[in-house]
């Protein structure tokens, strides 16, 4: 493949990313540590906030993390045992289609360079609200022990099929490194193009479903062996043999 056909179609970086028009608390809101009042942060300034700090390797704090929870309609009192969801929400990659910028303000955007549109929510972001829903609903009691049986094994053979998808879908993938030195990433079997890495995102959303399945498991008594570990780089490369080259 020569190199300049795995270029075609890449979307141009030259085209601005906008922030969203400015949105009240009802589209951003309010969650940090004061719950609200004097000093109070915004969802995306708390997610901006929390970036650098980890990249100090400092962590959110408890009550930060909570009230972030909260955002996303996780209840840490009911459902302790999902936070995890919380921190798995806080750092969750991109799909390919999407950068991270931020505002005058520092508050976290994201947009799509396929569609020019921009948004003050992360596109994963729904993907952790179902998950928690999925699994409380589960959890409700509103299912026979034999119905939640016969569930849980539909979740597990769809949570085999995930796996045996992403599984393809990760070879496909391979890390390139354009004349300008900016990264981009190749899909041989579609020939296409894009800037942001799609391989962390699609391992994140199996992870979920996943770790989802295990929670749903011990619930009901089953045994559950092993440990699933938080979705990596490496991992991907074990995981999908997906390859790294340069042109």
């Amino acid at each position: 493949m020569v190199f300049g056909l795995m270029k075609l179609g890449l979307p141009s970086k030259k085209h601005p990313a906008e922030p969203p028009p400015s949105a009240g608390p009802s589209e951003v809101q309010k969650a940090s540590a004061g719950g609200g009042g004097k000093g109070a942060l915004t969802v995306n300034e708390f997610v901006a906030r929390s970036k650098r700090q980890r990249e100090r390797g400092l962590e959110p704090t408890k009550p930060e993390l909570i009230a972030y929870a909260r955002y996303l309609g996780i209840d840490p009192i009911a459902d302790g045992d999902l936070m995890w969801l919380a921190d798995e929400a806080l750092n969750a990659p991109l799909p390919s289609e999407w950068t991270e910028h931020h505002d005058n303000a520092d508050r976290v955007f994201y947009y799509n360079v396929q569609t020019h549109a921009s948004s003050w929510t992360h596109p994963l972001e729904q993907l952790h609200r179902d998950t928690y829903k999925g699994i409380v609903n589960f959890r409700s009691g509103d299912m026979s022990k034999e119905e939640q049986s016969v569930e849980l094994d539909k979740l597990r053979k769809r949570c085999e099929d995930a796996e045996r998808e992403a599984h393809k879908e990760l070879q496909a993938w391979t890390e390139h490194t354009d004349e300008s030195g900016q990264k981009f990433y190749y899909n041989r079997e579609h020939q296409r193009s894009v800037w942001t890495d799609p391989r962390p995102a699609r391992c994140h959303a199996l992870y979920l479903q996943m770790k989802a399945l295990r929670v749903l498991s011990k619930h009901c008594g089953q045994v559950v062996n092993g440990h699933i570990d938080r979705p990596t780089l490496g991992s991907l490369d074990r995981l999908g043999g997906g390859g790294r080259g340069k042109e």
